[in-house]
């Protein structure tokens, strides 16, 4: 039997909370090449083969973050996904929509650290600090350089963090979670899934001997067409210590794709053909 070796930055599970059910379609515009088209499946959406492989004892390891992935952030996704949906026609906030909503802090918050663009910021990072010391590099540290650098033979990331080991760092360290749930008002708005998951913003909501450091202070993950959840650490000063759920107006949706469209490096996907055109059509017209 294979191994899978399509790996996707945005969980698959996720990307359907974005399909239009009616047409068994998702929407999709590629900013890089100005192209709208639709796909029948999430398998090639926002994915790249051996994206999560790493070499382990020599070898590679197909399997080991995937693994993770799916324990941790998508084994149970539809099911909190479903707490959500109940919790916002009900409201009857529980420990069982408590872990709901920290389940999609978590999953937000490996949004930047399991997309290929970070991956390879990683890269170019690590490369400059080796490439800095190349003058004065001895041959025990050019022995180092090349076991440091062994996997680029079989793979193209290092691929060492463990994501939910990451995820749980990061909400960890956010402390008590404010949470805003929007919804849109006009049933024509629709939420648009950018590459790259949930976006993070860092602040300094920690003390640290080096005051410059920052961490992750707010995830915002469009969790599906409909639905928006911003998460909040209530270190954040002068943050508004209050979790709610708002219908909001039509700029209000606008604004947040027209950030995640931003973003993106190159990819938004809509359940709606006709909002993505449209909205795609009045951001260039903005941009003329």
């Amino acid at each position: 039997m294979s191994i899978p070796r399509n790996h996707h930055f945005v969980s698959q599970v996720h990307i359907k909370n974005f399909f239009n059910e009616n047409l068994n379609e998702i929407f999709v515009y590629d900013k890089v090449l100005d192209n709208h088209f639709s796909k029948k499946t999430s398998k090639s959406l926002f994915s790249e083969r051996d994206l999560n492989t790493k070499i382990k004892d020599g070898q590679k390891d197909f399997e080991s973050l995937e693994r993770d992935l799916n324990t941790y952030f998508e084994k149970d996704f539809k099911t909190h996904y479903d707490i959500i949906k109940d919790f916002i026609l009900d409201l009857d906030y529980s420990d069982k929509v408590s872990n709901a909503l920290y389940y999609f802090a978590k999953y937000g918050a490996i949004g930047e650290v399991r997309n290929p663009r970070h991956k390879q910021f990683v890269e170019n990072a690590l490369t400059e600090v080796f490439d800095k010391l190349l003058p004065n590099r001895t041959p025990e540290l050019e022995n180092e350089f090349q076991n440091t650098f062994a996997y680029k033979k079989e793979t193209n990331y290092i691929n060492s963090v463990q994501y939910s080991k990451v995820a749980n760092k990061i909400v960890e360290l956010m402390g008590d979670l404010i949470f805003k749930i929007e919804i849109p008002k006009n049933e024509n708005d629709f939420f648009l899934l950018p590459d790259f998951c949930a976006s993070n913003v860092r602040e300094k909501i920690n003390e640290y001997f080096n005051p410059d450091v920052k961490e992750i202070a707010y995830i915002g993950l469009p969790l599906s067409s409909k639905i928006y959840i911003h998460f909040y650490s209530s270190k954040i000063k002068n943050i508004k210590r209050k979790s709610e759920i708002f219908l909001v107006e039509s700029p209000i949706v606008t604004a947040l794709n027209k950030a995640n469209f931003d973003f993106c490096e190159s990819k938004v996907a809509c359940e709606s053909k006709d909002y993505l055109t449209k909205f795609i059509k009045n951001v260039a017209q903005q941009s003329i």
